[in-house]
């Protein structure tokens, strides 16, 4: 199972900003076997999130995004799946109902623009957000899922842990995924490549991935496996 992580905000493309939920979500990703091909951060740009979506439906069995389910003009996540997808949006009553039931339960009148968080995409189904008020969607087609979380760390990690990881537990078939990294100093990315390429290259699993440093190279394998312990070995 390959997935693709969509992180999106245009707050994230500010220098001084450090995007960390497709962190999160690719370390409990390999934990069960998932292997993350693409991770990448879109502005809130409707045809830019249109065409990231698209493409990360067409590459991946699994699409995760993050972000822009606000109700604001510029949270246009569910605009911009749904387009991807070829559907159109529908507004849940019973869904707003509750959005302004939980306004009410702090003091608050909804203002009219929340409606749009309630738009869900057609053949979705809403997941409930008990940390804030953007709920978030799944959408199963062509034997892939797509997941749109909200941005905020606090809300995304507990639906993802709650909502999420069992759903692709169960279907990426129970695999792990395990990393190991071996440091080496005093040696170039290069040489380093000459004296292991023989051996890594008769292998499939573990995949290997030499990384250059200015003082070390990283030996990086990645074991996929059906339990830990044969992972780790």
């Amino acid at each position: 199972m390959r997935a693709e992580i969509l992180a999106v905000g245009s707050e994230l493309l500010d220098p001084v900003r450090q995007e960390t939920n497709g962190t999160h979500i690719t370390r409990k990703l390999l934990e069960v076997g998932v292997e993350v091909g693409a991770r990448i951060t879109v502005a809130d740009d409707l045809a830019l999130l249109t065409s990231a979506f698209r493409t990360a439906w067409a590459r991946a069995d699994l699409v995760i995004a993050t972000g822009g389910l606000g109700p604001t003009e510029d949270d246009l996540t569910r605009e911009a799946a749904a387009g991807a997808l070829g559907r159109p949006l529908v507004r849940q009553p019973d869904l707003v109902d509750e959005l302004k039931a939980r306004f009410a339960r702090f003091g608050r009148v909804m203002a009219p623009v929340n409606e749009k968080q309630a738009d869900l995409i057609e053949g979705g189904t809403v997941m409930p957000n008990a940390r804030g008020s953007a709920p978030g969607q799944r959408v199963e087609s062509e034997g892939k899922l797509l997941f749109l979380l909200p941005g905020p760390p606090g809300e995304m990690s507990a639906m993802f842990e709650e909502q999420v990881l069992p759903v692709v537990r169960a279907r990426a078939g129970g695999s792990v995924i395990r990393r190991r990294i071996l440091r080496i100093a005093g040696m170039g990315e290069s040489d380093v490549e000459q004296i292991v390429a023989p051996v890594y290259k008769t292998f499939t699993n573990p995949r290997t991935t030499i990384l250059g440093g200015a003082s070390e190279v990283e030996l990086q394998l990645v074991a996929q496996a059906p339990t830990e312990a044969e992972a780790e070995e």
